[in-house]
């Protein structure tokens, strides 16, 4: 009878399922005081390393968006002065390292073109990043 009983009694299901947050809380609600100071703390640390990498990454991003309007400023300034040319640099950004090569001929004026656009490309990539 105590079989039948048990199949009968429903079991307790919630009607949404845990999410990463829920269990966090649950676990953090079973720390005792000293615990709970020592992950708190923990937390806190953690929290200012992000902060720190978040505005190193910000201020790379800065820098590297203010060179690569330099090195367009650069491109226009040879484009009127100069014939031929050939630009190489390399930027920090927040992803990482990004290589840019300018090079005008006479031959090869859509190169410019192009490059000033993945220049451009780069720098809307990093302002919806941010």
């Amino acid at each position: 009878m105590d079989d039948e009983n048990d199949d009968l009694v429903q079991q307790k299901r919630s009607l949404f399922p845990l999410t990463a947050e829920d269990i966090v809380d649950n676990a953090l609600q079973s720390l005792d005081e000293q615990q709970a100071r020592e992950v708190t703390k923990k937390a806190a640390d953690e929290v200012v390393k992000i902060a720190v990498e978040k505005r190193k990454a910000e201020y790379r991003s800065d820098r590297a968006q203010d060179e690569m309007r330099n090195l367009i400023n650069n491109a226009n300034l040879l484009d009127e002065k100069v014939g031929d040319y050939k630009i190489n640099s390399t930027f920090e950004t927040a992803t990482g390292t990004t290589s840019v090569e300018i090079k005008k001929s006479k031959t090869n004026f859509t190169l410019i073109i192009v490059g000033v656009a993945l220049i451009v490309l780069v720098i809307l990539l990093f302002l919806f990043r941010a």
